[in-house]
């Protein structure tokens, strides 16, 4: 046998107990880098110290039970008992490394119970365990096996300065990523802008920077690069960040209500945060309109081309339903044409079809079919009748999540669902406590026109939807088709209120002006006359 065999056989050895012990604890030792964004919780963080010593734990472990197997064995009993000081070396070191393990553990745990951030960053912290490694296998050598370092430490330096002139780019990247983590500059998680590249930031090392974009690409940029950029940071000091929309109007629309529209819209998103409030003001007078600037506030910046379309499309059914136009580019006469038969086509009646559209809308729904019918339950109105109020019943677009009323809210306007859904939420103390769903035909709203009644219910619209809009001309219209209509509603309201009596006089007690409030068939009645009864 060679004399160097059972040198290698002992080497061999320890290789195999570092592995074993390596593999055995890695789902366990996993657990450690799993809190990248925010600290553990301190529970979290006692846990995790078993898992930071459970490495050198296993080594000594398992080096405890081989040298209890190497005594039944003689060769390698005799080996033992001729180079003890291997041993001895071999056990100091792993529970020096016990010992680094344990500290750190107990540091993170400390700083997790003071809810901070570990200060050292994970690539410095990697070198310093290295620093702190190769010190201690020195210091073994040294004193353990009695090895003079001092030619060891010569040649690594020399070798170290080799390595470092031929290393330039990998050592400048090394020097550029310790520099990124000490002052924290990005962190795995963040979303940032670099050189161009827009992404979120998912993983950082010694050598390059990993950034995911929106698109699905991974990008991957040496530190060195991203320390010589220019940083756009999206997350900090704050994730608040403003957005901006320009859009045009015509000169003949107010720009009080443009201005209206567009802050309504930016608060029909629900990413728009309420606080900065959103504000809209008028930029430019264009030769063919006036341009307008919608500036709100998220806290989603990387997602604002969704988001701010989101708003473009709220613009758009505000701008639609309030008749304002969004001008084009055109020479002065063509626009003065255009404006003047723009002009008198919003005071032109609604065509025939549009009559008829509606009237067939309106035979379908709850407001013919179940609230004004006979005592034999056929229809009181006609087709004749209906196309009366027609004209004056106004038929608006909405788009999926627009919130068409607030509970709380006052109001003397109702709608029937032409199509399209709407989603009602009512809350109490805070919490939902009911939630229905309401489909074509469905009439909403009619209790706050009938008692003035705050809205009992939050209404949003769950997809494309178009209501009939009755405004109090065309609910006064309608009052004034039949004899029987106000006597019908005014018993419909009072059934209704009768059966939830407590909750709608809790809801009364919320509005300013509660002797308006009428709860009782006379006094319904009383308020439809009133409104017949006024000069339109």
């Amino acid at each position: 046998m060679s004399a160097y065999t059972p040198v290698l056989l002992e080497i061999t050895v320890m290789f195999l107990i570092w592995a074993v012990a390596t593999l055995s604890t890695f789902k366990y030792r996993r657990r450690l880098h799993l809190h990248v964004d925010a600290p553990p919780p301190v529970g979290v963080a006692l846990r995790n110290i078993p898992a930071h010593v459970s490495r050198p734990v296993l080594v000594l472990l398992l080096t405890r039970l081989l040298m209890m197997a190497a005594d039944s064995w003689p060769p390698a009993a005799t080996w033992i008992q001729g180079h003890p000081t291997h041993l001895v070396a071999w056990q100091v070191f792993w529970l020096g490394l016990g010992g680094l393990a344990l500290l750190e553990g107990f540091l993170q745990a400390l700083f997790s119970w003071r809810r901070q951030n570990f200060p050292v960053p994970d690539l410095l912290m990697d070198i310093i365990r290295g620093v702190l490694v190769a010190a201690l296998a020195l210091l073994v050598l040294r004193i353990e096996l009695g090895f003079d370092i001092g030619p060891l430490l010569a040649s690594t330096a020399l070798v170290t300065a080799v390595a470092g002139f031929a290393l330039q780019g990998v050592l400048g990247n090394l020097m550029a990523g310790m520099s990124l983590h000490l002052v924290r500059t990005l962190k795995p998680g963040i979303w940032v802008e670099v050189d161009g590249i827009e992404g979120r930031v998912v993983r950082t090392n010694w050598r390059e920077t990993r950034i995911r974009t929106r698109g699905g690409h991974l990008y991957i940029i040496p530190n060195a690069s991203i320390a010589a950029s220019k940083i756009h940071n999206y997350a900090e000091p704050t994730p608040l960040r403003r957005h901006v929309v320009n859009v045009g109007a015509s000169y003949s629309d107010a720009p009080d209500e443009v201005l209206a529209a567009m802050i309504e819209a930016a608060r029909a998103v629900p990413e728009v945060r309420s606080t900065p409030a959103p504000e809209a003001m008028i930029t430019e007078f264009q030769d063919f309109g006036v341009n307008y600037r919608l500036e709100f506030w998220t806290t989603e910046l990387h997602r604002h081309n969704p988001i701010d379309g989101a708003v473009n499309r709220m613009i758009w059914y505000q701008f639609k339903r309030r008749g304002i136009e969004i001008p084009f580019p055109m020479s002065d006469k063509l626009l003065n044409d255009f404006m003047a038969v723009v002009y008198n086509q919003r005071r032109l009646p609604p065509l025939d079809e549009d009559v008829a559209r509606t009237v067939d809308d309106l035979l379908a729904s709850e407001l013919c079919t179940r609230l004004l019918t006979d005592d034999r339950g056929g229809l009181l109105l006609g087709r004749d009748d209906l196309a009366r109020i027609a004209p004056l019943v106004r038929r608006q677009p909405y788009t999926d999540g627009e919130q068409l009323c607030a509970q709380g809210d006052e109001g003397e306007i109702f709608w029937i669902i032409a199509a399209g859904k709407l989603r009602g939420k009512v809350e109490k103390d805070g919490k939902v406590a009911a939630e229905f769903e309401l489909g074509p035909g469905a009439i909403v709203g009619e209790m706050s026109t009938l008692t003035c009644l705050p809205r009992s219910a939050t209404l949003t619209t769950t997809t494309g939807t178009e209501l009939l809009e009755f405004g109090p001309e065309a609910f006064k219209a309608l009052l004034e088709l039949h004899p029987e209509i106000p006597d019908k509603l005014a018993e419909l309201a009072a059934e209704r209120t009768a059966e939830n009596r407590v909750a709608l006089e809790e809801l009364a007690r919320t509005m300013e002006d509660q002797e308006k409030v009428v709860l009782e068939k006379p006094g319904i009645l009383g308020r439809l006359k009133k409104i017949m009864a006024r000069v339109g």
